[in-house]
């Protein structure tokens, strides 16, 4: 069975997907405070995160950390269920302008993959303590 990442064209398609996502949340300004201060490799971890999600390799995990790194990232940032719902549109938005496939198939699986993730950040971002500890689990890919 093809995998999303291979669905899509591979780490290519997903850095242009990144790239552009990561353009427009600078510029939303419900969005822009949660990322003008991040890390300036913030498309290359979101890049590694969705080549890993999609089934590609396991960069996110082997290189930035993981569940741990994702955890941590999101952590005390107190995001509002507004700021996530709007981090989805915009993800979903940039499928669209990138050329991410439109199937019905893919897109289903994508947004509902986008809205569990981003359900996770919100969860996480309203505390200061992480709710997990080491050992952490590991980054499953997304499924059909």
């Amino acid at each position: 069975m093809t995998t999303m990442y291979e669905h899509v064209g591979g780490e290519s398609a997903i850095r242009r997907f990144a790239e552009h996502f990561h353009g427009t949340v600078l510029r939303d300004a419900l969005l822009e405070p949660l990322f003008a201060h991040g890390s300036g490799h913030h498309v290359d971890h979101l890049t590694a995160f969705f080549v890993e999600m999609l089934g590609g390799s396991r960069g996110y995990s082997d290189k930035v950390g993981g569940f741990g790194a994702l955890m941590l990232a999101h952590l005390g940032r107190n995001i509002s269920d507004e700021q996530g719902e709007r981090f989805v549109a915009l993800m979903l938005a940039a499928a669209d302008v990138t050329g991410l496939p439109a199937d019905e198939r893919f897109r289903e699986a994508l947004a509902a993959n986008v809205r569990k993730a981003a359900g996770f950040s919100v969860k996480i971002s309203r505390s200061d303590t992480p709710p997990y500890r080491p050992p952490y689990p590991e980054l499953s890919p997304w499924q059909w």
